[in-house]
């Protein structure tokens, strides 16, 4: 403070002295010099300036220099300006792959980069850098595919993915249908799918990115954070503004517009439609679609396109003989646009939209009056129909009588079982005699517990047969050596009665049978039931005439004389059938020289074809009587001997020449089946359809014994003691008594209640077993079928029987050799040369030429509709004839709607979607915990309960049911 003090002090002193010595005067003088100071030193570097400017203005070209001092970074990188590197073009180590990824690459960096960039700046260091970045991703994720073996993916998890959202939208269509049914308002089908999502995902639900913009906006922009975290350099991943273009780059540039357009409904029909081969587009497909449809807007649709063709058809008919194709597809065109009408007419007056057209809508009492015709099944065919089987065993079981259909299958695999295993047996007797026969004693075994179930006295379903046939079967048993055929008078027996007038007969006159042809697609429908025909059906007729004439066949101006001299029996391929040899004389009417004689061979199916040709075209041959097929003993001489009398009555009646003369046409059909020569088959549309019922069966096995592992719950119980007596059975007659008994609960048990409703709710690969998990094409039939024809809720021993068709199918045609297949032909989707097609796929649609696409032309709603028809008609076109009648028409036609039906949901696509590719990224990084990303991103839903909520709800319940049990008290 006191040095303070003092220089003010000193301060104030000088001051007063200053002013005591000069006055005032001075301390203008002081002012006055500083401003002189400072206008003189203006002045000179006025004119010091001036004169500088004046010269450097004089001189041609003034040179300002650079500074001399500023950041030498910055100045060395503005004077040295180096041109840009070439870039390494090497992606993928494939050639091929690398070509079609570089254009891409370049089309993607120049309509999407380049096209901003370029008015920032001309520099080409930044698209440099872009570009490594690029490739560098691009490597690093052509190195990450390299190591995932794709196999298991695309045969296990993607089908799985399938058939779980399939199963969700199944299960969301059952609540809807379930609420209308209680006369509730339905809740949205997309919001009760989302619901059943969370409850099958365990607590887990996508709705909020597939039902808003913003949060799958947010959802693609953390999923794009986190590939760039895993494909780029650190360094450009740490430098954000990069990081945030690239990602801005691929959410809306490549993963929102590839997303909506995928999922877009429209562009899905599209894509079925031309995926699908054109002669999948049938008219029995397109009527039948017509006749099912619950849309009023495809129905108007196709009618207007239908009304503007007929008119421009009509303005081309000039009333001439040479209109005669016009004429037909005007005909055609009618009858396509009287069918929509009627289902037009059939939704606007209530009928039921979902089931309209399906054989559950049939009057079948009005099949069953009199004057009505059915097809009439052959009995062996209903033996080997899996539908057919299964209607005729309902039938039976209503009457009590199953008993006997059980007991013959119950043969059927004990002969299936011991064919395979007794010629085993005595090949093993040589080297271990104790071991054969007691190997032999358990086959013994099984057929006493198969006597002890269905013929002793004490059978809970005995089978009643003659006293002394009961007794012989028992006494061939216990004192015979084991052998397959100990049953076959037994069986034969309960053959004859099941064809008999109480049986079969009565069979054929229920709604059962009616039912049953509806599903086999062999009834017509309510147009013909009701006396319409179809103009389609008539064309189709005509020119089946016209084939006919026109085949070469001379014109009826000679007679015919035939008749079956012989007989012979013919090995081929392992089977052995008899040929009927006939003689035919053709004279010809003019000139009775004329003759000619040749010998031609029939086999008894030949016959049979015939009949059902000539039955089904002419009304008036209805009665004319075919020797019936045999199942038992069809190879003894006696047998083949009167088989070969009918036959000859049989045919002696076709030539009748009444006969000949008033049917029309009658005489070219039977020249034809006489033509010396294999017989080129002239099959009526029942006979077609009976040989695509039988064929299934014939691929897997001949006779219903390589089928009947696939037998219902009390039919098991007797044969699983065989099969469990009997070692070494071979895998296709073991599987069926035990892998499916234990993969479909046969085996006495049923699951409980809590099970089934866990596997409901779950994913369907819950509902597998574990040992069926490397059977790669049987757990693919398994997903599809079950899911998309819905199996688990049809009878069970219908299900049963078609995956023991499937397992026969599969084993027969290709083994062991078919998982092989599989793998090689995923190995070859996921070879260089196929990704580098589907580079240049992607590249040529959305580059064509070279040019960025231009967005697709909008469709109007019309189009659309057609779309959707063209595209369901396909779709069951595609289904094979053996398929419809493995699986019944109706069961076909309801699961491809149902497919069809759910890629009409464009937030439903989106989740479809969305779950393949979290799939995939878990595929391709399995070790950076990407399902738990996932789950954490899905959780944030409103459906999603918390820990809290859970445990709130388990409270309620609780205190609910302790107030139950006090108000009990």
């Amino acid at each position: 403070m006191s040095v303070q003090l003092g220089a003010l002090g000193w301060t104030g002193l000088a001051v007063v002295l200053y002013f005591g010595t000069f006055g005032p005067l001075g301390g203008l003088c002081i002012i006055f010099y500083a401003l002189s100071f400072i206008l003189g030193g203006l002045s000179v570097t006025y004119y010091f300036g001036r004169s500088q400017s004046k010269l450097m203005l004089q001189s041609p070209s003034p040179n300002f220099g650079y500074p001399s001092t500023g950041i030498p970074k910055l100045v060395e990188q503005v004077k040295n300006n180096k041109p840009v590197p070439k870039s390494d073009k090497r992606l993928t180590g494939s050639n091929v792959i690398d070509e079609a990824l570089q254009e891409v690459l370049e089309y993607t960096f120049r309509d999407y980069i380049q096209v901003w960039y370029q008015r920032v700046s001309d520099h080409d260091g930044f698209k440099y850098d872009i570009r490594q970045t690029l490739q560098k991703a691009v490597i690093s994720f052509s190195n990450k595919s390299k190591d995932v073996d794709w196999v298991p993916y695309f045969t296990t998890r993607m089908v799985d993915n399938f058939a779980s959202h399939l199963k969700l939208f199944r299960r969301a269509q059952e609540r809807v249908k379930e609420q209308e049914k209680d006369g509730k308002v339905p809740t949205d089908l997309v919001s009760i799918f989302f619901d059943l999502e969370t409850e099958m995902e365990n607590n887990m639900c996508r709705d909020m990115i597939c039902m808003t913009m913003e949060q799958e906006r947010q959802y693609l922009q953390d999923i794009s954070e986190v590939l760039l975290y895993l494909l780029l350099p650190p360094e450009d991943f740490n430098n954000k503004p990069f990081r945030y273009i690239c990602r801005e780059v691929m959410v809306n540039g490549i993963f929102i517009p590839m997303i909506d357009l995928l999922s877009d409904p429209d562009y899905i029909n599209q894509y079925i439609a031309w995926m699908c081969k054109e002669t999948s587009f049938t008219r029995e497909s397109f009527m039948s679609i017509i006749k099912s449809s619950d849309s009023l807007e495809e129905l108007q649709a196709v009618k207007a396109k239908v009304d503007y063709d007929i008119a421009r058809q009509t303005a081309k008919d000039t009333g001439g003989a040479d209109d005669t194709e016009i004429k037909q597809l005007l005909s055609s065109l009618k009858f396509v646009r009287s069918a929509c009408e009627k289902q037009i007419k059939r939704l606007m007056g209530g009928v039921d939209e979902v089931d309209a057209g399906s054989s559950m809508n049939l009057d079948y009492v009005h099949y069953l009056s009199r004057g009505q015709k059915l097809c009439s099944l052959p009995f062996d065919m209903v033996l080997n129909n899996n539908l057919a089987l299964a209607a005729f065993i309902e039938f039976l079981t209503s009457i009590g009588a199953q008993g006997y259909i059980y007991f013959y299958l119950n043969v059927e695999g004990y002969k299936a079982s011991a064919q395979q295993q007794i010629p085993a047996i005595i090949q093993k007797k040589k080297s271990d005699p104790s071991a054969a026969e007691a190997d032999l004693s358990m086959i013994q075994e099984a057929a006493l517990s198969l006597f002890e179930q269905y013929l002793s006295e004490t059978a809970s379903q005995r089978v009643k047969l003659e006293d002394h046939l009961v007794k012989m079967t028992l006494h061939r048993i216990k004192t015979q050596a084991p052998y397959s055929d100990v049953f076959d008078e037994p069986q034969r027996k309960v053959c004859e009665i099941l064809q008999s007038e109480d049986y079969y007969s009565t069979f054929q006159k229920s709604t059962l049978y009616v039912k049953l042809l509806a599903e086999l697609d062999m009834l017509g429908g309510d147009e013909n039931a009701s006396g319409e025909t179809d103009s389609g059906e008539m064309m189709s007729e005509e020119m089946d005439e016209l084939d006919t004439v026109d085949r070469g066949t001379p014109s009826v101006s000679y007679s015919l004389h035939a008749r079956i001299d012989q007989t012979g029996m013919v090995q081929e391929k392992g089977k052995s059938y008899v040929v009927y040899a006939i003689t035919v004389t053709k004279t010809a009417i003019d000139d009775e020289d004329d003759e000619e004689i040749w010998d031609t061979y029939r086999r008894y199916s030949d016959f049979h074809d015939l009949h059902m040709t000539l039955t089904e075209r002419y009304e008036s041959l209805a009665g004319l009587s075919l020797p019936s097929k045999k199942t038992f003993n069809n190879m003894k001489d006696e047998f083949i001997e009167k088989r070969r009398k009918a036959l000859n009555t049989y045919l002696q009646t076709l030539m009748n020449p009444d006969v000949l003369k008033n049917t029309v046409g009658l005489q070219r059909l039977v020249y034809q089946f006489l033509q010396p020569g294999f017989w080129e088959k002239e099959q009526s549309e029942i006979a077609r359809k009976m040989d695509t019922i039988v064929h299934p069966i014939k691929t897997a096995g001949r006779n219903v014994g390589n089928i009947v592992k696939a037998a219902p719950d009390n039919l098991i119980d007797g044969v699983s003691k065989m099969s469990d007596g009997i070692k070494g059975i071979p895998g296709n007659v073991a599987d069926g008594f035990g892998k499916i008994g234990k993969l479909f609960n046969v085996k006495g048990m049923t699951p409980t209640i809590s099970k089934n409703a866990m596997l409901e709710s779950g994913r369907v690969t819950a509902g597998l077993d574990t040992e069926d998990e490397d059977n790669i094409p049987l757990r693919i039939m398994l997903l599809l079928m079950d899911e998309v024809f819905d199996l688990k809720n049809k009878n069970q021993w219908l299900r049963r029987r078609i995956v023991a068709i499937l397992r026969q199918i599969i084993k027969a045609t290709f083994g062991d050799r078919i998982n092989r297949k599989i793998v090689d032909h995923v190995e070859w989707l996921t070879s260089a040369e196929q990704v580098a097609e589907y580079v240049r796929q992607f590249r040529d649609s959305f580059w064509p030429g070279g040019i960025l696409a231009e967005p697709r032309p909008l469709r109007d709603n019309n189009t659309k509709m057609r779309t959707r028809v063209t595209c369901k008609a396909k779709m069951l076109g595609s289904v094979s004839d053996e398929m419809r009648h493995l699986i019944s028409s109706d069961t076909t036609r309801n699961g491809i709607l149902r497919v069809f039906l759910m890629f009409q949901y464009k937030r439903l696509n989106k989740r479809l979607i969305y779950v393949m590719l979290e799939s995939v990224l878990e595929t391709l990084f399995p070790d950076n915990k990407f399902p738990e990303i996932f789950r954490k991103i899905h959780s944030k839903s409103s459906r999603v309960k918390t820990e809290a909520d859970i445990e709130k709800s388990k409270t309620d319940s609780g205190n609910i049911k302790v107030k139950e049990k006090k108000g009990k008290k």
